[in-house]
C-alpha cells in the first residue's frame, strides 16, 4: 500500500517532508520483479515473487540485517548500531524459487537464521501464512560464509494463525483443528520449541448471545494481528478478534460481544493463559456497536449509536477505568476540533458537516479505533468501513484519491443504494499524557511522512518498515537507480 487516506489530510498541508538516506547498495533484480502490493508491517513486507526484501533489528546488539533474496541467491547486509555497513555476504543457493521469506532469528553470536515456506498465488499476506505447510530453515556462518539447511513440516491436524518475531526469535501461532486452543512454535537457531495454550474451558456468546467454542468463534471471527509499531487502517482495526504482540506477551482480545471486551494474555515466559473481561458502557440507545484496541498496557473501547459516540481507557493490568470521554454527540452543532471525514471509492475525502450526519454514516458499517503512540502523545483514529464481501478482502491496499464528491449530493444519495460503493468515515483526535483531548496543531508523525513519501515515488518496490530507536527505517528497491535504499523518517517539522 501507498497510500493511508486516514492520514493524507495531515500531510499535504505540509512541505516539511524532509528525511534522510541512511544507505544505499547497488544491486539488480532482473527476475520477475513486478509492482507488488505493500503488505505493512513493523518487520517485513512479504512479496510472492522471487525477489524480496527483509530488514529486521538484532534487539541484544541493535545491528540491522537486510536480507535480499532472489531466484539463485541470499545477500546479506550488516549494518553495525549507528548504521554504517559492517559486513556483506553473498550466498548462492538453490531451489529458492517459489519460496517466500516470512522470518529470521539470530543465535547467541548474532549469526541469522532465514526462515522460508512455498509461496502460493496470493498477494494477501494472510493466505500464505494460514497455507503454510513447511518451514525451510536457512542457518548462516557469517564469519565463515557457510549455511546449513533443515526443514519442519507442519503438522496435519494444525494451521498457521499468523507469524511475529520478538527477542530475536521467530515464532508461528498456530491453532489445532479438533483441539480448541493455540499453539505456539519458537523457532531460534533452527531449532524449534512447541507450546499449547488451551481454550477448551473458557465460554464464548456473540452479541445475539450465541454460544461458541473457541474454534467456531475464531472460524466465525477469524484473528487479525496488529502491528503495535505500525499505524493500523480502518480495515484491519475494525475485526472483533485482534492480536498484538507486546515483549513476551501474546494478547488476544474479543468484541463479538456488545456487552464486553474478552480478552486473553498468553505469556510466553511462564505459560499463563489469563482471562480478562472488560465491560463496555452503556449508552442510552439499546442499538448500539463497540470495538476496542490494545495500546501499551491500555485497553481503548469504543461504542456508538445513532446519537453518541463513547470512548473509555482501561488499565489493562488492574481493569481499572482511566478516563471516559463523549467524543461525539448528535446534539453537537459541529464537532469538538476535529473534522470529520466521509470517503466513497476513489474520491476524495469529503468534510461531514454535523456529528448527527457522522454518526448515521457510522451505523451502516463496521467500526473501530486505531490507536498509534509516539513518546509525547497518543493519536486515535475513529471511524468505520464497509464491510468486505469476503474473508480475506482488505481495501487497505487500493489507491484511494481521485475525484471529489459532495455528500450532500442529490443524485449521488439516489444511485448510493443500487450502485456497489466501498465507503469509509473516520476522524483522527490528539491525546495528551493526562488522556485530555489537544486541539493545536501537532507535528508531522514519522510514520506519516514516510507514507506520504511513499505515495509520491513511483520506483519503488519491495519496500518494507523497520522501528528502529525513537524513528522509522523505510527500505526499498529503488527499479530506477537499480539499487536498495534506506531512509530514516523522525516525528517533528525536520
Amino acid at each position: 500500500m501507498k497510500k493511508l487516506f486516514q492520514l493524507l489530510s495531515l500531510l499535504c498541508s505540509s512541505m516539511l517532508l524532509s528525511q534522510t538516506i541512511l544507505n544505499t547498495y547497488p544491486i539488480d533484480l532482473r527476475n520477475n520483479l513486478k509492482d507488488t502490493k505493500f503488505i505493512s508491517s513493523s518487520v517485513f513486507s512479504n512479496s510472492i515473487e522471487d525477489n524480496q526484501i527483509l530488514s529486521v533489528e538484532n534487539e541484544k546488539t541493535h545491528e540491522v540485517f537486510v536480507f535480499i533474496k532472489d531466484i539463485e541467491k541470499i545477500t546479506i547486509l550488516q549494518y553495525n548500531s549507528t548504521l554504517f555497513l559492517k559486513r556483506e555476504c553473498v550466498f548462492l543457493l538453490q531451489n529458492l524459487k517459489g519460496k517466500s521469506i516470512i522470518g529470521c532469528s539470530f543465535n547467541k553470536v548474532g549469526d541469522p537464521t532465514l526462515y522460508l515456506t512455498l509461496a502460493i498465488p496470493s498477494n494477501n499476506m494472510y493466505d500464505i501464512v494460514n497455507k503454510i505447510a513447511v518451514v525451510f530453515s536457512f542457518k548462516f556462518n557469517l564469519e565463515t560464509k557457510t549455511h546449513t539447511v533443515s526443514n519442519f513440516k507442519f503438522p496435519a491436524n494444525e494451521f498457521a494463525v499468523t507469524t511475529f518475531q520478538t527477542n530475536n526469535s521467530f515464532y508461528i501461532l498456530a491453532q489445532h483443528r479438533i483441539m480448541h486452543g493455540l499453539i505456539v512454535y519458537t523457532f531460534q537457531d533452527a531449532k524449534i520449541a512447541k507450546k499449547g495454550f488451551d481454550f477448551s474451558s473458557f465460554s464464548f456468546q456473540d452479541r445475539k448471545e450465541k454460544i461458541y467454542n473457541f474454534n467456531d468463534l475464531i472460524k466465525a471471527y477469524p484473528i487479525e494481528k496488529i502491528d503495535v509499531f505500525d499505524y493500523n487502517p480502518l480495515d484491519k482495526v475494525v475485526k472483533e478478534s485482534k492480536l498484538y504482540i507486546h515483549k513476551n506477551h501474546i494478547i488476544l482480545t474479543l468484541d463479538h460481544n456488545h456487552k464486553k471486551t474478552q480478552a486473553f494474555d498468553i505469556n510466553l515466559e511462564n505459560n499463563e493463559l489469563l482471562e480478562k473481561n472488560f465491560p463496555k458502557s452503556v449508552l442510552q440507545d439499546l442499538k448500539k456497536m463497540s470495538n476496542s484496541f490494545y495500546q501499551d498496557g491500555q485497553l481503548y473501547q469504543i461504542n456508538t449509536s445513532k446519537s453518541e459516540l463513547l470512548l473509555d481507557i482501561k488499565d489493562f493490568n488492574s481493569d481499572l477505568t482511566l478516563k471516559t470521554i463523549r467524543v461525539l454527540n448528535e446534539g453537537d452543532k459541529r464537532s469538538k476540533n476535529a473534522p470529520l471525514f466521509i470517503q466513497t471509492d476513489l474520491r476524495n475525502p469529503n468534510e461531514i458537516r454535523s456529528p448527527k450526519r457522522f454518526l448515521q454514516h457510522l451505523q451502516t458499517l463496521d467500526i473501530g479505533l486505531s490507536v498509534f503512540k509516539n513518546k509525547e502523545n497518543t493519536f486515535i483514529t475513529f471511524g468505520g468501513v464497509a464491510k468486505p464481501k469476503k474473508q480475506g478482502d482488505s481495501f487497505q491496499h487500493q489507491n484511494y484519491i481521485v475525484n471529489g464528491f459532495d455528500e450532500e449530493d442529490e443524485v449521488f444519495n439516489q444511485n448510493f443504494s443500487t450502485i456497489e460503493h466501498f465507503k469509509t468515515v473516520y476522524f483522527t483526535r490528539t491525546l495528551d499524557r493526562n488522556f485530555d483531548f489537544l486541539n493545536q496543531e501537532q507535528q508531522p508523525l514519522g510514520i506519516n511522512k514516510l507514507y506520504y513519501f511513499l505515495s509520491t515515488n513511483k520506483n519503488i518496490t519491495l519496500e518494507n518498515i523497520l522501528k528502529f530507536k525513537d524513528y522509522y527505517i523505510l527500505g526499498y528497491y529503488d527499479t530506477k537507480l537499480k539499487q536498495y535504499v534506506m531512509r530514516k523518517f523522525a516525528d517533528g517539522f525536520y
